[in-house]
């Protein structure tokens, strides 16, 4: 893959962009799997959302996103979309393997 400033034409972005989308997928589908086994140390349903540990997770990824020189109120927007959608797969889950 080319780097950004190496690109010299419009279809040798959207190549660049393509493959780093799919990194980000195949991204969350690890996050995932980690969420998933993350379940078997959770003692009750009511242990998964861990709204603390979500408190720190967000503190962090703002300082990340300002290392990256990227908007942290982007940044915590897109964390606040995923991380419910990853609290209710580890419920369902959690939920599954103890039935």
């Amino acid at each position: 893959m080319k780097t950004a400033n190496e690109c010299r034409s419009l279809p040798d972005i959207r190549e660049g962009i393509d493959a780093i989308d799919h990194h980000l997928v195949t991204l969350l589908a690890q996050r995932l799997e980690y969420v998933l086994a993350a379940a078997q140390f959770k003692p009750t349903i009511e242990s998964i959302p861990a709204p603390e540990r979500v408190e720190r997770m967000l503190t962090a990824r703002v300082q990340w996103a300002k290392e990256q020189e990227l908007d942290p109120q982007f940044v915590t927007g897109l964390f606040q979309l995923i991380i419910p959608w990853y609290i209710k797969t580890q419920t369902a889950h959690w939920q599954d393997t103890r039935t």
